[in-house]
């Protein structure tokens, strides 16, 4: 059975979006959704272990079955993306901790799950969310929507991974 609520994470160190969204991929509905920021010039591993404790608050609060991520997009600053990996790393140990399975999605298997084009862009996607999605109360802030457009990408898939094992019986 595929999971019906999952912790939706638009990875970075400068600000985190979470959201917390449940449903079967047909009929979803926005639990919760928002950013966590962290203090520019305080140490590397003080933010982390900020967005770590925010990760694992909103776990307990709201208790998804799953957790997926934004896979970082090397092909850009290479700078910026070791940072956005370490935050994954670190959110990532938070979700093994509370025995949550992850998947991560690269950003055009998002936009397109989403929108069902690759080059969508932000305001697209968040469009997508709510006319096409009807999920009500979508963050305007960019790092919640990215958040919202992960999990329910995981719903979709896990929709779909969900076909595929029972036909295979």
């Amino acid at each position: 059975m595929f999971e019906r609520r999952v912790l939706g994470v638009d990875p970075g160190l400068a600000r985190l979006g979470l959201a917390v969204v449940q449903g079967t991929g047909r009929k979803a509905e926005l639990i919760w959704a928002g950013a966590v920021a962290t203090a520019i010039g305080s140490q590397e591993s003080e933010r982390l272990r900020h967005l770590a404790l925010a990760v694992r608050e909103a776990i307990s609060v709201h208790r998804p079955a799953s957790m997926a991520v934004e896979r970082v997009a090397w092909n850009k600053n290479h700078v910026s993306a070791l940072t956005v990996a370490r935050a994954t790393g670190a959110i990532m140990v938070v979700a093994a901790d509370a025995g949550l399975p992850v998947t991560e999605y690269g950003p055009n298997e998002v936009k397109i799950a989403v929108t069902g084009m690759g080059n969508a862009d932000k305001q697209q996607v968040r469009r997508a969310l709510v006319k096409v999605h009807g999920l009500k109360q979508v963050p305007v802030q960019a790092d919640a929507a990215d958040a919202v457009a992960v999990a329910l990408t995981h719903l979709v898939g896990a929709r779909m991974r969900d076909l595929a094992r029972s036909g295979s019986r």
